[in-house]
C-alpha cells in the first residue's frame, strides 16, 4: 500500500540549494531515505533502486519499499502515482506536458509490473489563475485542447487527465497562487518550493 504527502510552506522550502535540514525532517517524518532529482522541465523518467545522488529527470519510479520518492514545486503539477508494485514522482509543468513526461513514467511503471496504475496531483496552479501570452497558449492547446478551454489560461491538470485516459487521477484542488499556505512563483516571484512524497 503506497504512503503519499505533500509539504506546504509551513514545512519549509524544498528548493535548490536543497537544505539538508529540511530534507533529513522529511525523511524522519516519513520513515525512509528521501530520492530527490534535479528537475529540468525534460522528459526523463529514472528507475530508482536505492539512494543515490539526484538524477537529472523529471520523473522517479521505483519498486523499492527501502525509498521514497519527491518531486519539487512552486505552481507546476506534483504528480504521484501508484500501483501495488510501484510508485512513482513526476514533475509536470507547461513543458513537461507537452514532452509527455507522464506518460514515460507510466511506460516505465509498467515494465516494471505495475498494474492498475492511480494518481494524485498535489497543489499547483489553477486554471483560472494560470495565465500565459497567445502563442503559448496557441502552442499548449494546438496538442492538449482540454487544457486551453479558457482563452490565455491554461489548466494542466486538465490536460494531464487528457493525456492520461487510463490513469485514474486525484486533484487536491489546492491552487498555489490562490492559496498563501503554499509557494507560488507566480504570485510572488518567490524560489521555494514545496514537495510531493510517496513510497510503498
Amino acid at each position: 500500500m503506497a504512503r503519499l504527502l505533500f509539504t506546504s510552506r509551513k514545512f519549509g522550502s524544498l528548493a535548490d540549494p536543497l537544505s539538508s535540514e529540511n530534507l533529513s525532517h522529511l525523511s524522519t517524518l516519513i520513515g525512509k531515505p528521501i530520492q530527490v532529482m534535479q528537475q529540468v522541465h525534460g522528459d526523463e523518467v529514472v528507475v530508482i533502486d536505492g539512494p543515490t545522488q539526484a538524477p537529472i529527470a523529471d520523473g522517479l519510479v521505483t519498486s523499492s519499499k527501502e525509498i521514497a520518492l519527491a518531486v519539487r514545486v512552486a505552481d507546476c503539477l506534483p504528480l504521484l502515482m501508484y500501483s501495488e508494485q510501484v510508485v512513482a514522482a513526476v514533475h509536470v509543468g507547461r513543458k513537461g506536458l507537452v514532452n509527455k513526461v507522464a506518460i514515460n513514467a507510466v511506460e516505465q511503471m509498467r515494465k516494471l509490473g505495475a498494474g492498475e496504475i492511480r494518481g494524485v496531483v498535489g497543489p499547483h496552479i489553477c486554471g483560472e489563475c494560470y495565465e500565459v501570452g497567445p502563442d503559448l497558449y496557441a502552442q499548449v492547446g494546438a496538442n492538449h485542447p482540454s487544457a486551453a478551454e479558457k482563452s490565455n489560461y491554461l489548466n494542466l491538470y486538465a490536460g494531464l487527465v487528457e493525456q492520461l485516459p487510463g490513469i485514474s487521477l486525484t486533484n487536491l484542488n489546492l491552487c498555489t497562487k490562490e492559496l498563501a499556505d503554499y509557494f507560488s512563483h507566480r504570485a510572488s516571484g518567490e524560489i521555494g518550493r514545496q514537495a510531493g512524497v510517496i513510497s510503498l
